[in-house]
């Protein structure tokens, strides 16, 4: 049967390419975002802490003799200057030939290499542990769950991070001496889920004319001050091993090492391709790791 040309047998059609990138990958770096900056000098960076004595009965007899007590010094801090790198090398003809949803292909690589460099950067300072480093071996730092001591608990099996359990921890924070408040918490899917069922003397209501349930809390405040509640993918999210992260973020800071901001440093032509090294060097500062606090082991 003749049925003239149809549509399969026609060579000189277009393909249909929708001229669009989706990249469905997560973006967010909440831990990092919130941090102020600070700079570093050398690879092993270092800042100094102090505290009050403790308080006490405090009377003295008239006419008395003085007495003399040691003082405390302040104290040094350390963390490690980590490097981190994303390369970027793409072929001349690559850049030449037409592409669809990017333009030049070296600028969109690099754009997606910087997205990626923030979620490293992320990933070491909530969960970084040390290494000084040596011939061949990389520096790490040490990430906020590491460097917080004072407030570190792990919770015996079966432990829900309940809002009794929420406050408790505030609490626990308060009664170690500080009078900084923790003012951002970081908790995976499940534990931010069970934070969005904390009542806190509210009710949850329906907004009938719209259909919507509102169940959710993204600021929590407490006797201990106003926390803001952030899904974080970094803590640990293990079943019976979740982690809860909270922290006050002005005692906090990025240290860059000297010029060591996110920064492009082009390589020039090898051969035929276009090259370079998205490149960072920095640490982390706990300036008062005893106004924060990380639990874990929770269901």
């Amino acid at each position: 049967m003749t049925i003239g040309l149809i549509s399969l047998n026609d060579a000189t059609m277009p393909e249909d390419v929708t001229d669009v990138i989706t990249n469905l990958s997560f973006e967010s770096t909440p831990f990092f975002s919130a941090l102020g900056e600070s700079q570093a000098t050398n690879t092993l960076h270092q800042w100094l802490v102090d505290s009050f004595a403790a308080s006490a009965d405090n009377a003295q007899a008239e006419g008395y003799t003085a007495s003399y007590t040691d003082i405390t010094a302040p104290t040094r801090s350390t963390n490690i200057v980590q490097l981190m790198n994303k390369d970027v090398r793409v072929s001349n003809t690559e850049r030449r030939v037409a592409h669809y949803g990017m333009g030049d292909p070296y600028s969109y690589q690099l754009k997606k290499k910087m997205k990626e460099l923030a979620r490293d950067i992320e990933n070491a300072l909530v969960g970084g542990t040390v290494a000084s480093g040596n011939s061949g071996v990389a520096r790490r730092l040490n990430g906020a769950i590491a460097l917080i001591t004072t407030n570190k608990t792990v919770r015996n099996s079966g432990t829900s991070l309940s809002e009794t359990e929420f406050n408790d921890i505030l609490a626990g924070i308060y009664d170690n001496g500080t009078d900084l408040s923790v003012d951002k918490a970081f908790s995976g899917t499940s534990l931010k889920r069970a934070i969005s069922g904390y009542t806190a003397g509210s009710t949850k209501f329906t907004d009938a004319d719209g259909k919507k349930l509102f169940n959710t809390v993204s600021v929590y405040e407490s006797d201990f001050g106003v926390v803001s509640i952030h899904l974080e993918r970094e803590v640990p999210t293990t079943a019976g091993n979740k982690g809860f992260l909270a922290v006050d973020s002005s005692k906090w800071r990025v240290a860059y090492l000297t010029d060591g901001r996110p920064q492009h440093i082009p390589q020039g032509n090898n051969g035929s391709a276009k090259q370079g090294l998205l490149e960072t060097e920095l640490t982390l500062e706990a300036r008062n790791e005893g106004s924060s606090a990380y639990r874990v082991g929770y269901v």
